[in-house]
């Protein structure tokens, strides 16, 4: 049964910007009904997937992140003499609550071809770009006007752009915890993000805990946000695209992976796996 509150005069305040759409209210609840207010907003993480954030009215992506209260009368009557902070806190009973709810636009998942979101969760994305000399020996090349080959102290460089690819997987009830120990390190068996196999390298995630819940009864049930971290590293060359296995090798001349006969320098790996909640 949902909670019943009033919203206050001046109430709602909307904002549009680079984030997308946020919002502030201001609601009017009865003091002993503010816990149940918290969970039917923040939602709970009691189960896979956990249950969503309220979302704004008629804005689908956008949810409901932080509340906050305080008493509307702050000098009533019910003030308490607490002999001990952890003894109890003012009751404000038969009085109300000012709820201070903050909204932010996070769509379930930004990207198409990137992984799906689990029932419960949303996936944004963001992306900037980097880039690196790549160190190229002399062997092999030759001067096009002349076809004279380049001397062996003449050594190239060639500029390669790299791109961080940023997923934040919010909600995580069950984050896979040995899944992305493991396959840190990798790079991808077939394309993702449409970046082509073996040119995108899984360098690790941080990680944020999301509280959930009104904290009535010992530590809150919280899930977790998940800030995952891939670098592409496409070499674009004659036509053909190089990744993270492949060097320059000067004779023959060209872009190959070089192995010790057992291994490339990274491991494959299937990273829609990162986005799959443990016991799932």
């Amino acid at each position: 049964m949902s909670v019943a509150f009033h919203e206050l005069g001046g109430s709602p305040r909307e904002q549009y910007d680079v984030n997308g759409f946020s919002a502030r209210r201001e609601l009017l609840v009865a003091w002993e009904d503010r816990d149940a207010l918290a969970i039917e907003l923040l939602g709970e993480a009691a189960q896979l997937g956990g249950s969503y954030w309220t979302t704004y009215p008629g804005k689908s992506s956008s949810f409901a992140v932080s509340i906050q209260f305080e008493p509307v009368d702050a000098d009533g009557p019910d003030r308490q003499e607490l002999t001990s902070l952890t003894e109890g806190l003012n009751s404000y009973s038969v009085s109300f609550a000012k709820a201070i709810v903050w909204y932010k636009t996070i769509n379930e998942l930004d990207r198409d071809d990137g992984p799906t979101n689990e029932t419960g969760t949303q996936i944004s994305y963001r992306m900037l770009y980097s880039a690196a000399f790549e160190p190229i020996g002399p062997g092999g090349w030759s001067w096009s006007d002349t076809s004279v080959a380049l001397p062996t102290d003449r050594p190239l460089a060639k500029w390669i752009p790299t791109t961080e690819h940023r997923l934040t997987w919010y909600k995580v009830v069950n984050p896979p915890w040995q899944t992305i120990q493991s396959l840190q390190g990798t790079v991808n068996a077939s394309e993702f993000l449409s970046c082509p196999a073996g040119t995108l390298l899984f360098e690790g995630a941080d990680t944020n805990k999301l509280y959930a819940g009104d904290f009535a009864s010992g530590a809150s049930p919280f899930c977790w946000e998940i800030k995952y971290l891939f670098r592409q590293r496409a070499i674009r060359h004659g036509g053909n695209v190089f990744g993270w296995n492949h060097a320059y090798r000067e004779n023959p001349a060209g872009w190959a992976e070089p192995t010790n006969g057992v291994a490339k320098m990274y491991d494959e790996a299937d990273f829609n796996a990162l986005f799959q909640s443990a016991g799932a």
